[in-house]
């Protein structure tokens, strides 16, 4: 009785084993169909295609051995990559638009944004570099005043080893020499109590409004025609697009959904406008809101001294922040963020460009005190610009281009071209004279919108604006017919 007993539980055992196999084996059978279809409908989403999942997906005659055919992360590079240059105007890259056709005829330059005409200035540009910098940065016993870091004479010691800025900007020290020149632009330029130098004007806005925003929280006012750097700055928050230079419409939206961070530049660089600050001042402070000024291109140009737009206007206080990009007048390559002092702190704190890109070197901030000196004294330089931009932007619109009619001189003119080709009709045309002028394509304008912009400086002779305004004669009276899209409808 035992022994069958056990010969019974033996058999159970063994029915019960093949049972669970056979289970086992449908299962894994349904998790791999399963599997197959989780696969293949994620190959799909990141492709970007809209397609049915094929049936075998659902069936039990797909295999493991044959998964679908995709094309490879390299293979989808290549096609973005032929389809972009397919689409570009000459099928080389928006680069070849731009360039000019024949860059050794050029002798009146009007493609950059050397507004003081400074870029070739001995004074600036003098390779000894201890020659033109500060007293001693290495001794943390020394006053170094305000007047002594704007007298050329004052020396720098060199150290014996090592640097104060081969690091990320996070270990710069008070004793450094970024930190006296921040002061110096802070307190003598821009009328604020302090002074972040970035690595660029593009880093300065995108760490600005990172360090601000609230993701998916704070709603961001930003103007239409606000910089790049801006706009991806802004990526983050809740952004309520502003109809160029509408106080109107930025009051709409105020009233519709509360205080924010209002951005704008004070002169546009891919329109030449300018920016109505005190009114602008008041809807921030009416709503509650922060404000963030762009001075990349009005630095330098406007108020006593060439302290800006916000200065000129005496709303320097009223002003959050206060950005900008120092290689346009002042020919550096470093951007800026100014404000209070604790505010402007927590931004450099929480800048990841601070924190995980090199500061800027030694011999950009030298370049940059010497640049506060010679722009500090250049009056006569400005007063010269406004004449050359308020001369030209008069002829501009005596002959019924259409372009921005501007409170103060602008030193930008942009001459609307259409669609891309016709900008290089238009660079063509002044190029054949001598004169260089840089085409905006999209992104940097709207589809269908390019443009060509001619940057005055303080450098152009006299004979130089004649020869400008005749050019500007000539297509006007010859080439209107070409140009459907630059001169005012009637």
């Amino acid at each position: 009785m035992k022994k069958s007993y056990g010969r019974a539980w033996k058999l159970f055992l063994e029915q019960i084993e093949e049972k669970s196999s056979s289970q086992q084996q449908e299962y894994d059978n349904k998790l791999l169909h399963v599997n197959q279809f989780i696969f293949i409908y994620f190959v799909v989403q990141s492709r970007g295609a809209v397609c049915s999942i094929p049936s075998s997906a659902a069936s039990s005659t797909m295999s493991l051995s044959h998964p679908p055919k995709t094309n490879t992360t390299r293979e989808q590079f290549l096609q973005n990559m032929q389809k972009y240059f397919q689409s570009t105007t000459t099928g080389k890259g928006d680069i070849d638009l731009l360039a000019l056709t024949r860059p050794d005829c050029i002798d009146i330059y009007l493609d950059n944004n050397d507004y003081l005409h400074l870029s070739c200035d001995p004074r600036l540009i003098d390779d000894d570099a201890y020659q033109h910098s500060m007293k001693s940065v290495i001794s943390k016993t020394e006053e170094i005043s305000h007047r002594n870091l704007l007298d050329q004479k004052q020396h720098f010691s060199i150290p014996r080893q090592g640097s104060d800025n081969i690091m990320a900007g996070v270990f710069l020290q008070q004793a450094c020499l970024q930190y006296q020149v921040s002061d110096l632009l802070a307190k003598k330029i821009l009328g604020k109590e302090s002074v972040y130098l970035a690595q660029s004007g593009y880093v300065a806005n995108y760490d600005l409004l990172q360090a601000l925003i609230i993701p998916a929280k704070t709603h961001i006012y930003i103007d239409t025609a606000a910089h790049e750097s801006l706009w991806q700055g802004a990526s983050r928050g809740i952004i309520h697009k502003i109809k160029h230079n509408s106080l109107d419409d930025l009051e709409q939206n105020l009233r519709r959904f509360g205080s924010g961070i209002i951005v704008v530049d004070s002169l546009y660089s891919a329109k030449g406008s300018i920016v109505d600050l005190i009114e602008l001042c008041n809807l921030k402070e009416q709503y509650n809101c922060m404000l963030i000024v762009d001075e990349s291109h009005s630095i330098g140009l406007y108020g006593p001294h060439g302290c800006g737009l916000a200065s000129l206007g005496n709303v320097t206080d009223r002003i959050d922040f206060i950005t900008g990009s120092l290689a346009k007048a002042y020919c550096v390559r470093a951007g800026f963020i100014a404000g209070r002092a604790q505010e402007v702190l927590y931004v450099r704190e929480k800048s990841s460009s601070s924190t995980f890109s090199s500061a800027l070197m030694n011999w950009d901030i030298q370049r940059l005190q010497r640049a506060i000196n010679i722009i500090y004294n250049a009056d006569k330089e400005r007063q010269r610009l406004m004449h050359i931009a308020t001369t030209v932007r008069h002829a501009a619109v005596t002959l019924e281009f259409d372009v921005e009619q501007t409170p103060l001189p602008s030193p930008i003119l942009c001459l609307n071209a259409g669609p891309n080709l016709f900008s290089k009709k238009l660079q063509s045309y002044f190029e054949n004279v001598g004169i260089s002028g840089a085409i905006f394509i999209p992104p940097a304008t709207p589809l269908n919108r390019s443009m060509l912009r001619l940057t005055l400086h303080a450098g152009l002779s006299a004979d130089d604006v004649s020869r400008i305004i005749n050019t500007l004669e000539f297509i006007a009276q010859h080439h209107r017919s070409d140009l459907p899209y630059t001169f005012l409808k009637h």
